[in-house]
């Protein structure tokens, strides 16, 4: 995801050269305005999100990208034949996907095992020191966003577009789902498996035998409402008719706020890349 995040640092910087140039030409822009055009479309597309670590932190490493569905309403206004406004009201799907040996959060057997550990000179499993399991880990954010995005379009029936603005994200629900069956270990290596006493609470000691982590947990309460981040995209746009045209997006996007709620679980950013197609109509 940082290749996410670099790449979205260098699409605001040409997004700013852009918006220089035509600053640097007004006597262009004067000229080429027009009266004012209001375009209304709908869209849907592909979204590949991701989770960014932003500390070290065992609750957040190793999430890879995860695909989703992105679609909307968009709503432009045409300022001149160069620069119009752009805001849209956005249903779209985040997180991130982490498989293998990881940490376990606080559940029912933590609190059986902190029975037991304190007899045999264990530290209490708590979130700090969380026990350990080989699984599927999914994060499911659904997301309402709305940017707001000054446009840069050129061409007469094929146009071309750039676009750069922020965004503001509303958590709309959020889903952990995990997957496997897994011995529980003592360590983040996987070599100190989770033992248990016999039935009396006395040794012999054996090991306690693989265990299902199929869980489907509502996080939203784990996490920021709120998500603020920026936004650049291209796109092209074919004329159907003098009212209506065809048209398709990429963009890219990157969540500028931490969407832990609590320092512990570490501090993780919201990301993504964006295919979308679409269709407007120019109101008359």
């Amino acid at each position: 995801m940082a290749l996410i995040k670099n790449n979205l640092l260098f699409l605001f910087f040409i997004g700013a050269i852009i918006s220089s140039f035509a600053q640097d030409n007004p006597e262009k822009s004067i000229a080429e305005t027009t009266k004012t055009e209001i375009k209304v479309g709908a869209k849907v597309g592909y979204s590949l999100g991701n989770l960014t670590s932003r500390t070290e932190n065992v609750y957040t490493e190793d999430y890879e990208s995860v695909s989703g569905i992105d679609f909307g309403l968009t709503f432009e206004f045409k300022l001149t034949e160069l620069i119009s406004m752009q805001t849209e009201l956005n249903y779209t799907q985040r997180g991130g996907l982490r498989n293998g040996l990881q940490p376990v959060t606080g559940n029912e057997l933590s609190e059986q095992l902190n029975m037991f550990f304190p007899f045999v000179g264990l530290p209490a499993i708590t979130n700090e020191n969380p026990l350990y399991a080989s699984f599927d880990s999914e994060s499911d954010l659904q997301y309402l966003e709305v940017p707001a995005l000054v446009k840069f379009s050129w061409g007469d029936n094929l146009r071309f577009s750039a676009a750069i603005g922020p965004y503001v994200g509303i958590l709309l629900k959020a889903t952990q789902i995990t997957s496997g069956t897994s011995q529980f270990f003592l360590d983040s290596e996987g070599t100190n498996p989770v033992f248990v006493p016999g039935p009396d609470g006395q040794p012999p000691y054996t090991t306690l035998p693989a265990q299902s982590l199929e869980a489907k947990t509502n996080i939203k309460d784990d996490l920021k409402t709120v998500n603020f981040g920026g936004t650049f995209a291209i796109g092209i746009s074919k004329k159907l008719s003098d009212t209506g045209e065809l048209f398709f997006d990429a963009r890219a996007s990157y969540g500028f706020n931490s969407i832990q709620i609590k320092d512990e679980y570490g501090e993780s950013n919201i990301g993504g890349v964006i295919l979308s197609l679409g269709y407007a109509h120019t109101l008359q």
